[in-house]
This record gives C-alpha cells, structure tokens and sequence, in this order.
C-alpha cells in the first residue's frame, strides 16, 4: 500500500493570483502574457488550489521559480528539474494532497490560425494514477496525475466534462512514467478563432509528491493567406477587353484598376475560388486601342482577405482591338 503524504495543520497560503489577460496583446495576435515565467513570478495567470481534507487550506501551488531548489516544502522533495529554457518557469510543490490548477483566458483574433505550444515536465515520487471514472477531485480514490487543457472559459474550472473540453494537450494516465523531461507538445486552435479560450494547467496529487512543470506556454497566429494566383487571360479583340483567371485562397475583396486605363473592378468571395475578372478599357484607352490595335497596360490587383492584410500583385496584359 503507498504511503500517503501527512497532512499538516498550515496558516493561510496566499495564492499566486493575478488579473486576467483576456484579450490579444496587439492587432491580430493571441498573446499568452508571461507564458515564459520569465517575470520570476505568476503574473497574467490566476491559479486555484484546493485544500486537503482534515486541513483549513491547501499545502502548496504552483510555484515561479528558478534553478532546482524546490520552492515549496523542500524536505518532502528537496530538488526540482530546472526550468527547460531561460531563468524560471512554473511548477507545482506541495506539503499535502490537493488539487492545483493555473489557468489564462486568451482572446484567439477571428480568421487568424492559432497554434499552441508549451514545455511540459514532471516528476512523481508515486506511480502516475487516473481514477476512472476520471476526476481532478483530490479526495476518495488515487488520484496522481497532470493535464493541460483548453477549456470553454465559462465551465467549471475542474471541468472534465467532453463538451467543456476544446482540446487536450497532454495528460497522463495510468502507467505513464513517473518523471517526464521536458516536452513540447501542441494543439491546432485555429477552430475557435474570434472565441476566447482558457488554457489550464491541472495537477492532482494524493499518493505524493508531483512536481509538475511548465515553461515556454505561447500561441503563435498566422493572418489569413493574401496570396493570389494569376492564371490565363483571354482576349475579346472585338471589344478591346480581356479574362483574367485569379485564384484565391479563401473568403475576401478583390479589387483592380488602372485609371485611365481600366474600369475599377470589385468582387466579394465568400471562400477559396478560381474565378474570372473582365478588364475593359476606360473610355480614354479605348480611343488609343482603336487608334493603334493595342495597349500594353499593367493592372494593379488586390485581394484583402476578410480578417486579414491586403497584398497587391500586378497583371501584364496586352489588349488589342480589330481595327
């Protein structure tokens, strides 16, 4: 049978809480604010430890933290691993059984993709369990276990419910190892872009010691694709117009003119499409085209893609006209 860690009378322990950073931290980018500790403490997260049974508050947290001197009860586990990249990260250390969670919402800019990443670590004194049914609750069965989620940030923060639950991004189970070095793991958000999301750090322990860890937490976002694609152009000699083929890459507006030379054209695209744009001569251009047969003209063309930035390539083309 495992021992389980004793449970101690503890004062008051302030938890590390911090306000929310909710929304994106510059035109178009989801920004996880101090996601790399590098602050030397938690702040733009917000965590919530519960306490242990018998005790009036909880024994630990997670902790900012540098080099490998644990920062929470460091006769129980003296050592931790050393934050992966740069001077700190976060982690948890505990004098007791509990439930641990750190959490940031984070506004995920509409269109863009979204990519999220994070180092992932830990080391279990106790072989890692998950109670089945599955629960972050610390007591009544085993529970030894870390997981990072991106939940629905109106849910309950213990959620484990599947409908609440956008993504997992790592969990361990039963048998998993009992120390995990430092991992990147990842998870394509790009589904709940123009949502604001909550990603979740949840450690449960009532076997031992776990020291979970995490470091370099981001979400890289990507503006929609602006790249167009010119394809054949056919002439209408009868009345000085050509057909241009333009290939875009999802919904937008694509415009081209040429004063003086074309009429403006605008076109709204509901989604990626191979479609045609008529360039017809202005009236101006058309008195040169019946005059010499032909106008070398170069047609600025731009396509905006909705949510994200213009890009403008330019179309060479030669009308002609019978004389």
């Amino acid at each position: 049978m495992r021992t389980r860690l004793p449970l101690r009378a503890f004062v008051l322990l302030a938890t590390s809480s911090a306000i929310l950073a909710a929304g994106a931290g510059g035109a178009g980018a989801a920004t996880v604010v101090n996601g790399d500790f590098e602050t030397g403490t938690l702040s733009g997260w917000t965590e919530q430890s519960a306490p242990p049974p018998g005790e009036m508050f909880s024994a630990g947290g997670w902790f900012a933290y540098t080099g490998t001197t644990s920062p929470f009860e460091p006769e129980l586990a003296p050592t931790v691993p050393p934050p992966p990249a740069g001077n700190f990260a976060a982690i948890v250390a505990q004098g007791g059984p509990g439930q641990r969670i750190l959490y940031q919402d984070v506004a995920l800019e509409p269109y863009y993709s979204h990519q999220f990443s994070m180092l992932v670590y830990y080391r279990s004194q106790e072989p890692l369990i998950t109670p089945s049914p599955n629960t972050l609750g610390y007591e009544g069965a085993d529970n030894q276990q870390y997981r990072v989620d991106v939940i629905k940030p109106t849910a309950s923060l213990d959620t484990l419910d599947p409908a609440d639950i956008l993504a997992t991004v790592f969990a361990t189970s039963t048998g998993s190892p009992q120390t995990l070095a430092a991992t990147t793991y990842s998870a394509d958000l790009t589904t709940f872009a123009g949502q604001t999301v909550r990603i979740r750090l949840a450690e449960v322990d009532n076997e031992g010691v776990l020291n979970a860890g995490a470091d370099s937490v981001a979400i890289q976002s990507t503006p929609p694709s602006n790249s167009i694609k010119i394809g054949k152009k056919k002439l209408n000699k009868k009345k000085g117009s050509a057909k241009v083929s333009i290939t875009v890459p999802g919904a937008g507006l694509l415009t081209a003119k040429k004063k003086g030379s074309i009429k403006p054209v605008t076109k709204t695209i509901t989604a990626a499409a191979t479609l045609k744009i008529a360039l017809k001569p202005t009236s101006s251009a058309l008195k040169k085209l019946n005059k010499k047969g032909k106008l070398k003209i170069k047609v600025p063309v731009t396509f905006t893609p909705t949510g994200g930035l213009p890009a403008t390539t330019k179309v060479k083309v030669t009308l002609k006209k019978d004389l």
